[in-house]
């Protein structure tokens, strides 16, 4: 399990701002993400998330509930698994409850993950993230110099598409 710290922020012509910094392509990637309830827990109530990614292969992830209020702090666990994972889920009773679509390429920037995505329904984005509490500042930094600091958010993808 990984604690995930991150902000996102809508930029138009993402890309571009990113490489400008001096940031290093990773990849890219075509992500669909399905998101799942559980049958006796409300996520919402509890501001946890379970969702299957489908990109290079499929993952499957957990989302714990928010730890901060300035950054988007969150336990992740996140393993690969079979197309069967989806079988076995909704025999547990776990239903599919939305996806989201978005294309995203994957930037290093100083020990930062910098993500450009496209989001179908929502447009450009950059989510700038790290695994370490201590880089707070850094984040707030990253968004600073692309400009977009004062349009950032702790909103998720599913919040700003209203699902």
């Amino acid at each position: 399990m990984t604690l995930e710290v991150e902000l996102k922020a809508p930029c138009h012509g993402a890309r571009k701002k990113v490489e400008a910094l001096g940031a290093k392509f990773v990849n890219s990637q075509i992500q669909e993400d399905t998101y799942l309830t559980h049958p006796s827990r409300d996520f919402r109530k509890t501001d946890e998330a379970l969702r299957i990614r489908r990109s290079d292969r499929l993952y499957i992830t957990y989302k714990g509930p928010k730890k901060s209020s300035d950054v988007k702090a969150r336990e992740e666990l996140e393993f690969p698994v079979p197309q069967e994972a989806y079988v076995l889920l909704e025999r547990l009773g776990f239903k599919k409850a939305f996806t989201i679509k978005k294309t995203r390429d994957v930037y290093g920037f100083e020990g930062l993950t910098i993500c450009c995505d496209n989001v179908e329904g929502l447009g450009e984005y950059v989510e700038v993230e790290s695994t370490k509490p201590e880089d707070r500042d850094r984040i707030f930094e990253v968004l600073g110099r692309l400009g977009i600091k004062d349009k950032a958010t702790t909103k998720t993808y599913a919040d700003l598409l209203g699902v």
